[in-house]
C-alpha cells in the first residue's frame, strides 16, 4: 500500500484530521469509488493502516479519520466523544471527498465503521442519503453496550458521577475526565468496564500511537447513553448494510445486540458472525477475514452499475442477431 496523504478537512468549524490512501494508479483509473473508515471508542486514526490496506489494494479511496478532539484533529475539551458530533464529522468527510472529484466519483462512496465507530456509522447511514454502501463491524450500540457494560452497582455510582460533573461544568465550566476501561470489580470507574482483553488492548494503544489517550471526558458517557444508532437501522435501506460481528467469547461486543439492530434493518443486508474474540478482528487472520468481507460487499454494491454500464456499452457493440448473418 503507498503512504498515505495526511489532509485537513472542515467539520462545522472545527479542523479535522485525515489520512487519504490512495490506489495504485497503474492498476486503477480514477476517479475511483471511496469509503470513508472510523476508528473505535476513544481510538485514533492510527489504528486504521491495517483495514485501509485491503480497500485500498482492491481499488478504493480511502479517508481515514480522526474525530474532532481525538488525535490530530482539532476541539476542545480533548477526548470528547458526542456521538452525534462524530456522525457530522463523517458526512463533512464525505463532502470533502466530493470536492476531490478528480480522485473520487461521488455517486460512489461507502462508510465503514468498527466498535463504536460501527454504531456512528449505522447512525450515520440512516441520516445521510449520499452514502451509497454501510460496513459497521462489530458495532457497539449506544445506551444499550454501555449500559450492558457496567453491572447494577457499577451502574448506580456512574449516574452519581454523572450528575455531579454536570453541576460542575454548570458551576466552573469545566467537567472531569474517566479512564477508557478499567477491570471488572476493581471499584474504578471507567466508562468501558472490560476484561484482560479490553484493558489489554486499550494499554498496548496508548504504547504504540503516540496521539491516542485512555481517557474520555465524563460528559461523554452522558452523550454515549443518549445514543441510539440500534433504533434507527430501518432508515439505511434501500442502501446495503453489511454487519460483520464477533461470535465467539466477545462482551464488548454482545451478539444478541448486533442482532437487534440487524433484524430492525431492511433489505438489501448481511450479517456475517465470525469466531473470534473481543479483539480477533484487529489482528490477523480475523482482520483479514472481515476485510475480505467488506471489500466483497462495497464491490457487489458500488461497482453494480459500473459493471451493468460496461456490460451494456459491449452489447451495444455487438450486431443484433438478425444482422449477424446479412
Amino acid at each position: 500500500m503507498s503512504e498515505s496523504q495526511a489532509i485537513n478537512f472542515d467539520s462545522c468549524g472545527i479542523r479535522c484530521a485525515a489520512d487519504l490512501y490512495l490506489p495504485d494508479p497503474d492498476r486503477f483509473q480514477s476517479p475511483r469509488p471511496a469509503v470513508v473508515i472510523g476508528h473505535g471508542f476513544g481510538v485514533v486514526k492510527e489504528a486504521l493502516p491495517p483495514h485501509a490496506a485491503y480497500l485500498v489494494e482492491a481499488g478504493y479511496v480511502v479517508l481515514a479519520i480522526d474525530y474532532r478532539t481525538f488525535g490530530s484533529s482539532e476541539g476542545e475539551p480533548r477526548r470528547q466523544l458526542f456521538p452525534l458530533r462524530q456522525v457530522e464529522d463523517f458526512r463533512n468527510a464525505i463532502s470533502w471527498l466530493e470536492t476531490r472529484d478528480d480522485l473520487v466519483d461521488p455517486e460512489r462512496i461507502g462508510i465503514w465503521g468498527v466498535s463504536f465507530g460501527g454504531g456512528i456509522v449505522l447512525y450515520t447511514a440512516a441520516v445521510e442519503q449520499r452514502i451509497k454502501v454501510v460496513v459497521a463491524q462489530s458495532p457497539a450500540l449506544g445506551r444499550r453496550w454501555t449500559r450492558s457494560l457496567h453491572n447494577p452497582f457499577e451502574w448506580e455510582e456512574m449516574q452519581r458521577l454523572l450528575l455531579a460533573d454536570r453541576r460542575k461544568r454548570y458551576a466552573t465550566g469545566e467537567g472531569d475526565y474517566i479512564p477508557l476501561t478499567a477491570m471488572h470489580g476493581t471499584g474504578q470507574p471507567s466508562a468501558m468496564p472490560g476484561d484482560e482483553l479490553a484493558v489489554g488492548f486499550c494499554e498496548a494503544a496508548e504504547q504504540q500511537m503516540p496521539t491516542y489517550k485512555a481517557n474520555i471526558t465524563l460528559e461523554s458517557v452522558e452523550k454515549v447513553i443518549e445514543f441510539f444508532p440500534d433504533r434507527v437501522t430501518d432508515l439505511i435501506a434501500p442502501r446495503p448494510l453489511l454487519i460483520v460481528t464477533n461470535g465467539s467469547y466477545d462482551l464488548h461486543h454482545p451478539l444478541e445486540q448486533v442482532r437487534v439492530a440487524y433484524d430492525r434493518a431492511g433489505e438489501p443486508k448481511k450479517l456475517v458472525v465470525l469466531p473470534y474474540d473481543t479483539v480477533g478482528l484487529y489482528s490477523e487472520p480475523g482482520l483479514g477475514v472481515a476485510m475480505r468481507h467488506a471489500v466483497a460487499w462495497f464491490d457487489r454494491h458500488l461497482l453494480a452499475d459500473q459493471r451493468a454500464q460496461a456490460e451494456a456499452e459491449a452489447d451495444a457493440l455487438v450486431p443484433p442477431a438478425s444482422l449477424q448473418d446479412a
